[in-house]
């Protein structure tokens, strides 16, 4: 061992304070700063001794160890209170979906398979140390279905029916760093506006994704939009979606059978034209958007259930467009004004195959055999044909053979009185109520030339107000027939109703407890433009919606039954109208 110089060895250390008694050599003292590196070596030369000869005084608490714990955080306790909320208003229990520390730009989230006819309710919550987090449910090809991207420390989202089967739902910190919790709760369709109130959930009707609250103008321009059109929407999203000119931005949107999309597509100020197509899932492109002013509107109908992806491409500048797509409900397209152009989705299908199809759809139903005439429907000019009405009411059916995929029907009588209208893809029905009697049907291709086939059968039953009044009852069974096959009997709680723009028509409504309850008002001849205002008697909410010939809305009970009313009136002129109620039995939410 090399020796140490005397003189690099410390000076001794000084005795201990009176009373203090040394346990070992290195144990007694604590060297002074000066004499640090002596001491460091010394302590570590002899720890082993003082493990073996130090005791622990009786009573001494036990050193605790320094440990690990399990990586991850509770994420239940940010979201309890709003959990709860969400719940009383009707919401299943949470499910947790992440929770971790987070900062800027990171994101939390996971995969979530919501039922077909179930709403989901998506909350993302953060520690007060975050000041700005946002929250997204992605479909699987990577797009937004819906969003709250609000400059706020708390993100809702609610997404119903129809939605993709399975989303991804994400949360994003925008500013700060601390704690996040992400989860998820079931809700029932019917309990949907009541929990997102209760949370203030972005995504139900009338809703905006937050990003684009501050979007100039928006609002007033959706409302006037949709205005225009008739009829009663529902947003479905709400994006806004950066573009360029090199390849489209994309949005998918699913349309059911029965209903009515639309579309409206408003760009930024930074650009100058756009290019808006929807697409069907093999590419192909289905619809072209219209233009007013620097705006793309699209409003497409269809009989059959087709995901579609909305393709927005600016044709010079980068910039952003808001995209707000809503969806009618079933049958409403009879609702929607006539000046509004409507593309159409519907099969085609060779005229033998589409009357064999409708002939299996109606067997059962209490008809006879039908009367049929044929012809061919051309561009730009109508068919005619003679056909015999029986008395009573009568069910007239346009079935249309490939390539003929979009046609329009008028029925008039012999007196060239207006019976009926309407048009359609693959078929279009019409509804004849009266003395019976010749009449003619004029059939117009819409899209291209094909073979047509009329089939003429009478009514089982014929509600005395529906043979009164031809008109609104030809408008009443189409509006029907649009969400579903119906017979002139379920109609046979209509009512007259006499209206005059310059007087308000009330009707009482009472509807029961977990009971839907849809109005339909379908003018005769005489009167346009009707308003049809539900209103809860015990609340004063209501809803409004206006048609220029038929109009519906439907108000829903909970618990407790609903006292309301139903509020009509004219805008221009003075006639009788036929006003149907129909109700249905829901489950109570839980």
């Amino acid at each position: 061992m090399r020796p140490r110089h005397p003189a690099s060895l410390p000076s001794p250390a000084p005795p201990p304070p009176p009373g203090l008694r040394p346990s070992g050599p290195a144990c007694a003292t604590r060297p002074s700063p000066a004499r640090a590196a002596w001491a460091l070596a010394a302590l570590l030369a002899v720890a082993p001794a003082c493990r073996a000869g130090a005791t622990a005084s009786p009573g001494a608490p036990t050193p605790e160890a320094l440990r690990a714990l399990p990586d991850r955080i509770d994420g239940s306790t940010l979201l309890g209170r709003d959990a709860q909320r969400a719940a009383e208003a009707g919401a299943g229990p949470l499910r947790v979906i992440g929770a971790d520390m987070a900062s800027d730009g990171d994101r939390v989230g996971a995969f979530v398979e919501v039922p077909a006819g179930e709403c989901m309710l998506a909350m993302a919550r953060v520690s007060p140390t975050i000041g700005d987090v946002d929250l997204f449910a992605f479909e699987d090809d990577g797009s937004a279905f819906s969003t709250d991207e609000a400059a706020d420390a708390r993100a809702s989202i609610l997404v119903c029916p129809p939605h993709p089967r399975r989303l991804y739902v994400m949360a994003r910190v925008m500013s700060g760093a601390g704690a996040v919790s992400v989860g998820v709760q079931g809700v029932p369709v019917k309990a949907a506006d009541a929990v997102a109130r209760a949370v203030g959930a972005r995504g139900r009707a009338g809703d905006e994704s937050g990003r684009l609250e501050s979007w100039p103008g928006l609002e007033a321009k959706v409302r006037a939009h949709r205005g225009a059109i008739g009829a009663r929407w529902e947003d479905v999203r709400r994006v806004a979606l950066p573009v360029g000119s090199r390849t489209a931005s994309r949005i998918g949107a699913t349309l059911e059978g029965g209903r009515c999309i639309d579309v409206l597509v408003s760009p930024s100020d930074e650009v100058a034209s756009l290019e808006v197509v929807a697409e069907d899932e093999t590419g192909r492109i289905v619809a072209r958007a219209r233009e007013r002013g620097q705006d793309r509107l699209l409003l497409l109908c269809s009989t059959i259930s087709i995901e579609l992806s909305i393709a927005v491409r600016s044709r010079g500048t980068q910039g952003l467009v808001a995209v707000v797509v809503g969806r009618s409900q079933p049958g409403a397209e009879a609702e929607i004004s006539g000046a509004t152009p409507i593309e159409r989705v519907t099969e085609s299908r060779d005229l033998a195959e589409a009357r064999a199809a409708h002939g299996r759809a109606l067997a059962g139903r209490g008809y006879g055999a039908p009367r049929v005439s044929t012809g061919a429907a051309r561009l730009g000019s109508r068919t005619t044909l003679p056909i015999e009405l029986p008395a009573g009411c009568a069910r007239i059916d346009v079935l249309a053979g490939r390539p003929l995929a979009d046609v329009l029907a008028e029925l008039w009588s012999d007196a060239h009185a207006l019976l009926g209208r309407a048009r359609g893809g693959a078929r279009a029905t019409l509804f004849a109520c009266g003395s019976g009697g010749p009449a003619r049907i004029d059939v117009e291709s819409m899209a291209q030339p094909g073979p047509f086939a009329v089939e003429v059968r009478k009514e089982p039953k014929a509600p005395p107000a529906l043979v009164a009044h031809p008109l609104a009852a030809a408008r009443l069974l189409g509006r029907m027939s649009a969400a579903g096959l119906v017979d002139a009997a379920a109609a046979s709680g209509a009512q007259t109703v006499a209206l005059d723009a310059s007087r308000l028509k009330i009707l009482p409504l009472q509807i029961p407890a977990n009971t839907c309850a849809e109005v339909i008002a379908a003018l005769d001849a005489g009167g346009a433009g009707v308003d049809l205002r539900l209103v809860d008697t015990s609340t004063g909410e209501s809803s409004l919606a206006r048609a220029r010939h038929i109009v519906s809305d439907s108000r829903c009970a909970g618990a407790s039954p609903v006292p309301a009313s139903i509020e009509l009136r004219l805008a221009d002129g003075k006639g009788e109208a036929l006003v149907l109620t129909r109700t249905s039995s829901r489950a109570p939410s839980p």
